[in-house]
């Protein structure tokens, strides 16, 4: 028998055999409720901290992953501490498996409740002491735990209307604050300066308690007219807000999340936060303002500060104001300084301005007609933690990644006063105006640069970017031991995550694998993974790659000449997802659990959701390929935008906002007939509505339907991948089909492919597979299984690093498809899996170690002296010519790539690793 029929025979058995076990229409609300029970369902899921468990109360969110069959989608959960004690938790289902039963669920916990670790299992929840309870009117709507009580407002300028604690307003007449000038800082001209409020639009209830309750804002902000916040016709820079307060909290947390809809050219955003009134009750000399550092310092000042002076006040009056305790009264202070204390100046303003990732400053004056202090205070990185008020209580306020998304600022105003102004700067004024033009006003092109720069493209309309702040109920002015443990929940938000055989075992994203050590050359297959996400961690903070809107990415490759990354070069510079960085490290973390993984790879879904993915506009639903700007190559792309990598972060986390992104891809179908993806390398046509590659265009859009799919239940999101693996099982060329890497054509109506019948089984290179292809293949066809397509990919998979006279054999003839060694081993062994050929596994292997781009990287090396401005590590690595027609050097391509194929090789081919 031929090596092609044997093939064509075990293709057909396999396809046929899966057929026969998963029904092909299910829908999840058709399917049988009844779950199959796995071995492990009666056994509790352990939960545990990423990193430290946090030394102050706070509410935090998870999910967790169940095997198919093992939880019926009703199912209630039970959360207890290690030790047994019952800790009240709400869960809400996030994914669905195709049989409907759950495949994901979102869980959150009392904040009160704070232990070393916890168990999930299905059962009833144990009640909070004070439930969260939710009341509303035509104006308001109010939350409160028994502690803390929120007025939101449904309209009007005034987002956050009060905030209270028993008797006491702790803050009042919460507005968002933009500003705004008509050119950048630095020209000829004095730029032209307006103040703008964002006004709610909409308000609505996402998540009513008892554990949380969760209200969703949006709206777009508006110019001011003296005090007639938001009162202008004019709408610009549409926002949502998300308020959370949750059981046992004294504080709640918001999510602020904005999208670029101005002119780049003439709107230069100098500010943008959050702004509410802070009354003041308290003397002068009992005021205080405290500001947190994430080196577990604290800078701390009274409005009217009695320490430093010519006669002493007495010791316990220096404690208390150290402390920030009340003083004494006057009556038993020395008598020079009870006489004479009211002419001491009152400290009514302060700033605490983080200008880079390294350096913060503390600025206080005692009036707008008066000069800044600004050598009040001085360090690295402030966590973004402060407190505003007195020793009978006041707001605490906190921004994440305060110093990573420099420049940031909070700023205090009329301290002395009846009520501070109090703004929490996500972007602060005090920095340069925010400029989003391109580099260039010239394209380079991708001969040297690497850059495809289309005029009208190099624009940030429709991208994003998130605040994440939390605002304190205190009942007096925190210790500074206090402040240090609530520095590090705001520097570092507490995550409950499950341990990395729990993940594991439900079967979700796709095919990966534990850590092996089951030989040496596993071990150092290992050890490269884990040198990769420490070299990166460690490159982020070395390089400084932070900012308002560069933290989370890293850059592309790097120029061993000038020891520095090609943050200038075209292509070469902002990463921007390429070649699945982000997957990479998140398999990482899932494999591991180790925290930096986990921390690198949430900042870069964070930052490709929102900086590198249009959601509105021309390009809605695509990402932005790989630049010096991140959204300034022309090469808008469905596989930036995709859903697959974002669905780790999603599902680990129960990010409402990141969710409400994902679905914003869905939007590519219809953009893509408006940008085509093959628009500069086609000729024109009308035959169809548009035209794409199968890879990784149309792969992009399966796993948008797919999550979707799950996230929904919605069938119709299904028919669409079960239309396209149909429409490919039919072409004559299966997955070879199509000139350009794979050109066919696309109805974003109808999900139907077209086979244009040209180029087939000729490409010059072919990356179907370069952006995690197979892994959303896999999981696809494990959820929706066409006998046909499964045949069709075997085939592709079979035969696509085939020897010539295997391809001769099968197709009767040779070609080449231009593909990449280490990128597609993974799809080589998956043939030989599922065909049980374990010489076909060893080829996969055998790719992947031949590859030099495969090959683990060395050990860094440190270079000083006159070479560099600064000591830096760089990977050593000598100038060879590659495939891709790039001198060979230190890339993300390469260690993403890598990453993934040892992860993937190991979980399908573990008995033929070398």
């Amino acid at each position: 028998m031929s090596a092609s029929s044997e093939f064509a025979r075990r293709g057909f058995l396999a396809g046929a055999g899966v057929t026969a076990a998963t029904p092909l229409f299910v829908r999840g609300s058709e399917a049988a409720a009844t779950p199959r029970g796995g071995p492990d369902s009666d056994q509790p899921t352990e939960l545990h901290w990423l990193g430290q468990a946090p030394g102050a109360p706070v509410n935090t969110t998870w999910g967790v992953p169940w095997s198919r069959g093992e939880m019926s989608a009703k199912t209630s959960f039970t959360l207890t501490t290690a030790d047994g004690d019952p800790v009240p938790v709400q869960s809400w289902p996030l994914a669905y498996w195709p049989d409907g039963t759950l495949k994901w669920s979102g869980h959150t916990a009392a904040a009160n409740a704070v232990a070393e670790g916890y168990r999930l299992k299905p059962g009833e929840p144990a009640a909070p002491d004070n439930a969260v309870s939710v009341s509303e009117d035509r104006d308001e709507i109010r939350l409160s735990n028994g502690t803390v009580e929120i007025g939101v407002g449904r309209h009007g300028a005034h987002v956050i209307r009060s905030i209270g604690r028993g008797d006491r307003v702790t803050a009042e007449n919460g507005r968002l604050a933009l500003l705004v000038q008509d050119r950048p800082d630095g020209e000829h001209a004095e730029p032209r300066r307006t103040e703008w409020s964002g006004v709610v639009e909409n308000a609505e209830i996402e998540q009513r308690g008892p554990v949380r309750a969760v209200v969703r804002l949006s709206g777009r902000y508006r110019r001011d007219h003296g005090r007639n916040r938001g009162a202008g016709g004019r709408k610009m820079l549409p926002w949502t807000m998300r308020v959370y307060l949750a059981a046992g909290d004294e504080s709640l947390s918001l999510v602020h999340n904005f999208y670029w809809d101005a002119d780049s050219r003439h709107v230069f955003v100098r500010g943008m936060g959050l702004r509410l009134g802070v009354p003041m009750a308290d003397d002068a000399h009992n005021r205080h303002i405290r500001f947190g550092t994430t080196s577990g310092g604290v800078w701390g000042e009274p409005v009217r500060v009695l320490t430093g002076l010519r006669r002493d006040p007495g010791e316990a009056v220096r404690h208390a104001q150290h402390a920030g305790d009340a003083t004494p009264p006057p009556a038993e202070w020395s008598r020079e300084v009870r006489e004479g204390y009211r002419d001491l100046a009152l400290w009514n303003d302060f700033a605490l301005f983080q200008g880079s990732s390294e350096h913060f400053e503390v600025w206080k004056r005692t009036s707008a007609e008066s000069s800044w202090l600004k050598n009040a205070g001085r360090g690295g990185r402030a966590s973004g933690f402060g407190y505003v008020g007195g020793v009978s209580g006041g707001l605490g306020v906190g921004m994440h990644d305060f110093w990573r998304r420099f420049p940031r600022s909070l700023d205090v105003r009329g301290a002395a006063g009846d009520t501070a102004t109090v703004t929490l700067w996500s972007y602060s004024p005090h920095g340069e105006a925010m400029d989003l033009r391109h580099y260039d006003t010239e394209a380079h092109g991708l001969g040297l640069a690497y850059e495809d720069v289309q005029e009208g493209f190099s624009t940030p309309e429709g991208i994003a970017r998130s605040t994440e702040m939390r605002l304190w109920a205190l009942e007096s002015t925190p210790s500074r031991e206090r402040i240090v443990q609530l520095s590090e929940v705001v520097d570092s938000p507490p995550q409950l995550v499950a341990r990395p055989e729990r993940y594991h075992r439900a079967g979700v994203f796709g095919r990966w694998s534990l850590p092996d050590r089951g030989s040496s050359a596993k071990s150092a297959l290992e050890d490269s993974l884990e040198r990769d996400v420490a070299f990166y961690a460690g490159q982020v903070d070395q390089r400084q790659w932070y900012g308002f809107w560069d933290h989370g990415d890293v850059m592309h490759t790097y120029d061993a000449d000038r020891h520095e990354w090609r943050y200038d070069v075209g292509g070469y510079a902002w990463d921007n997802g390429e070649l699945g960085t982000d997957a990479m490290l998140w398999y990482a973390f899932l494999r591991s659990g180790d925290p930096n993984a986990f921390r690198l790879a949430r900042a870069m879904t964070k930052h490709i959701s929102e900086v590198d993915t249009h959601h509105t506009g021309r390009f809605a639903g695509l990402g932005s390929r790989h630049n010096v700007s991140h959204w300034g190559d022309g090469a808008k792309e469905a596989r930036v935008s995709e859903s697959f990598t974002k669905r780790f972060c999603y599902y680990l986390t129960a990010d409402e906002l990141l969710g409400e992104l994902m679905r914003s891809s869905l939007r590519a179908d219809e953009t893509m007939v408006r940008v085509p993806p093959l628009r500069n390398v086609l000729s024109s046509q009308d035959r169809v509505p548009t035209r794409l590659r199968i890879g990784p265009d149309w792969y992009a859009l399966v796993s948008n339907w797919l999550t979707e799919w799950e996230r929904t239940g919605e069938t119709r999101w299904r028919d669409r991948i079960v239309t396209g693996m149909r429409d490919i099982a039919g072409f004559p060329a299966g997955l070879f089909t199509g000139e350009a890497g794979g050109a066919v054509g696309f109805d974003p109506e109808t999900a139907h492919l077209t086979n244009l019948g040209k180029g087939d089984y000729q490409s010059s290179y072919n990356l179907s597979m370069a952006f995690c292809g197979e892994q959303i293949l896999w999981e696809t066809l494990d959820l929706v299984d066409v006998p046909e397509f499964r045949r069709t990919l075997l085939d592709f998979a079979r035969y696509v690093q085939a020897p010539a006279e295997e391809k001769i054999d099968r197709f009767g003839f040779d070609f080449d498809p231009g593909v990449f060694k280490t990128i597609y081993s993974r799809v080589t062994a998956w043939a030989g899996e599922q065909l049980d050929e374990p010489w076909l596994r060893r080829r996969g292997w055998q790719r992947f170690t031949s590859d030099p781009n495969g090959q683990p990287w060395p050990e860094p090396v440190r270079v000083d002296g006159a070479a560099v401005a600064s000591p830096v590590d760089e990977i050593p690595t000598g100038r060879s010519h590659n495939q891709s027609g790039d001198f060979a050097t230190c890339a993300t391509n390469d260690a993403a790539q890598r990453g993934l194929a040892i992860i993937s090789l190991l979980a399908i081919a573990p008995d033929e690793a070398p």
